[in-house]
């Protein structure tokens, strides 16, 4: 099976973010293997008890978060992102598993799919 990693870099509220989101979506549907890696603000997507905006409800995307999770795309979290943005394990999305850049180099070497968002 082919395998696509996906990079995002902003936070919760960018319509990158989500686009990427519903794009791995698209790529299970596609029979490809996602795995999504949330580094610099998009570590902040990882957290749960997020409140979008009336009217931008769909963006919450830690739910989207899980979603994916439950099609069986592993979401990585940047460890030193977090740490430094003071995001603690217990805030985040049940699943999303924290990594290192060392970590999403691997997935990157061993994967012709990259996507940066």
């Amino acid at each position: 099976m082919e395998k696509a990693v996906l990079i995002l870099n902003e936070g919760p509220g960018s319509m990158k973010s989500w686009n990427a989101l519903r794009i791995a979506a698209g790529l299970v549907g596609i029979d490809m293997e996602v795995e999504i890696f949330l580094i610099d603000a998009a570590a902040y997507i990882a957290l749960k008890d997020q409140h979008p905006p009336e009217g931008l409800k769909e963006l919450n995307l830690a739910r989207k978060l899980t979603d994916l999770m439950d099609l069986g795309i592993k979401i990585n979290a940047c460890a030193t992102c977090i740490d430094a943005g003071g995001v603690k394990k217990e805030y985040m999305v049940e699943g999303v598993t924290v990594t290192t850049l060392t970590d999403l180099s691997k997935s990157v070497k061993t994967c012709k799919n990259v996507m940066v968002f």
